[in-house]
């Protein structure tokens, strides 16, 4: 059985303030780069750089990642160090996908690196926290949340 956990318009308004978050933050940035994590980290990067766009002059870029170390990371990127880094993910739960995106990030030497998700469920097997977070929900390891885009955009757990 699937539970709604935020629906489309939740998850919009979640985008629109973590939008707002990060301009407060990095309001003295000329410009930022948004590290979306594959597959849906990717999702969310996209949307935050519409809302980023919206209502910020601050030049906004993407760039897409995976956790796995065989991944196109140096392929056709701008250039990571000195720039300030957020790394995007929808759910973040033990926090090796982001721990293993932002160690590899960390080698290029950005001037800051800070962290966005959807969720945090706070099951952490690494020190990683989320700078900017939609919703921090108190679940159990055998619970499982997903991101549906098609459905609406939802997350649901089951």
């Amino acid at each position: 059985m699937k539970t709604t956990i935020l629906n489309k318009t939740q998850i919009e308004r979640i985008l629109k303030r973590i939008a707002y978050q990060i301009v407060e933050q990095c309001f003295e940035e000329k410009s930022i780069i948004l590290v979306g994590v594959k597959p849906r980290g990717v999702w969310v990067a996209e949307q935050l750089k519409a809302s980023l766009n919206e209502i910020s002059k601050i030049e906004v870029e993407l760039v897409f990642v995976t956790a796995e170390i065989q991944d196109d990371f140096e392929k056709e990127q701008p250039s990571i160090a000195n720039n300030c880094i957020i790394l995007v993910d929808d759910i973040l739960n033990s926090g090796t996908t982001m721990m293993l995106a932002a160690s590899r990030l960390a080698l290029k030497r950005p001037s800051r690196l800070l962290t966005a998700c959807l969720v945090d469920r706070k099951h952490r097997k690494f020190p990683i926290q989320s700078d900017f977070t939609g919703l921090s929900l108190a679940t159990t390891i055998q619970e499982h949340l997903t991101l549906d885009i098609e459905a609406g955009p939802i997350i649901y757990m089951n």
